[in-house]
């Protein structure tokens, strides 16, 4: 062998990882029989970006695709140190129904449907599974599916929070988390007298709160993940920061913050707000969260659209044309 070509030999041979720990070969088979085959891979030795065997995913002429996205660009082959709850986007044509063929290299690999709470596990070694299994499903046609299948999935690793019958939580993690459902939205606060004025960001900073808006009484997931939001001027704090002793703290009640008025702890990852100290008579009673800058039923001209008043569960509302407000001025969706 030249010298050249022992070079080549053992160069690959010392790129390639030798304490593989997950493997899963997935192909994808929709109902007009079009397939599509990708491998995920986790290696001790690898590191979190994209480097040995990565492979781009061609999306040109596509029947049926899965894949990764991770900094942006798509991926039908990827090995990395740690592929924990991997998301997969699923590329459908003109058909709803679709088939994951799982065959477990190594490992014991899950693929998790979060719409449809079901999961399929494969395992080299034939313990908790099958080395190769099938799950099938349903899914629209002609669309990119996002935020519903995750590979080698461990639900440890998700981060429940439930809505309130106003479609409001407040939150807070230690790390940066990012939706990993839809279907809801993330907001800053910042004070402005007796507003919470609200911005809408892309993911939740560690140790910054949140609001979660979405579907009254929802339990909505998040993962670890992040995204380019500026938090500067948040005053939505972490309950992790709150303290017994601490004066004119307003908590989420319904759609509006409250003064706690309580003597035990606030709940664990959860948000307040603090306002400066004030007198007897000027603390406030509430604080309005108010969106996209205004109040909403302020833009509703009353002379050209009758207003009409209607409780519903207890509540008041205002019906002003096709848009229904709650007493706060709120566009209720």
């Amino acid at each position: 062998m030249s010298s050249l070509l022992m070079f080549v030999a053992v160069t690959l041979f010392a790129a390639t990882p030798t304490t593989w720990t997950n493997v899963v070969t997935l192909k994808l088979t929709d109902g007009n029989n079009d397939t599509y085959t990708s491998r995920f891979g986790e290696a001790t030795e690898l590191t979190d970006a994209p480097s040995w065997g990565a492979g781009v995913a061609n999306l040109e002429g596509a029947t049926v695709r899965a894949y990764t996205v991770l900094n942006g660009e798509k991926y039908e082959k990827l090995f990395l140190n740690d592929m924990t709850n991997t998301l997969l986007e699923v590329k459908t044509y003109n058909s709803t129904s679709l088939t994951f063929k799982m065959t477990a290299n190594y490992g014991v690999i899950t693929l998790y449907d979060m719409q449809e709470d079901r999961t399929l596990t494969v395992d080299k070694a034939g313990v908790e599974g099958l080395t190769e299994d099938t799950y099938t499903c349903t899914v629209p046609v002609n669309t990119t599916v996002k935020n519903r299948f995750y590979i080698f999935y461990n639900g440890a690793t998700f981060y429940p929070v439930t809505t309130n019958a106003y479609g409001y939580a407040s939150f807070s993690y230690t790390e940066d988390l990012e939706l990993a459902t839809a279907g809801a939205k993330l907001y800053t606060g910042a004070i402005s007298g007796e507003t919470l004025n609200m911005t809408e960001v892309d993911y939740v900073k560690a140790g910054e709160g949140v609001i979660v808006y979405g579907a009254p009484s929802t339990t909505y997931y998040f993962a670890v993940g992040n995204g380019a939001a500026d938090f500067t001027g948040n005053d939505l704090k972490a309950t992790s920061t709150y303290n017994t002793s601490m004066k004119n703290v307003f908590v989420l009640k319904g759609n509006a913050f409250l003064e706690y008025v309580g003597t035990n702890a606030l709940a664990a990852n959860k948000a307040y707000i603090q306002l400066p100290a004030a007198g007897p008579n000027n603390a406030p009673k509430r604080i309005t969260m108010r969106f996209n800058g205004t109040t909403a039923v302020d833009n509703v001209e009353a002379e050209s659209v009758k207003a009409e008043k209607f409780v519903e569960n207890g509540e008041i509302f205002i019906r002003r044309g096709n848009e229904v407000y709650n007493l706060q001025g709120q566009l209720v969706k």
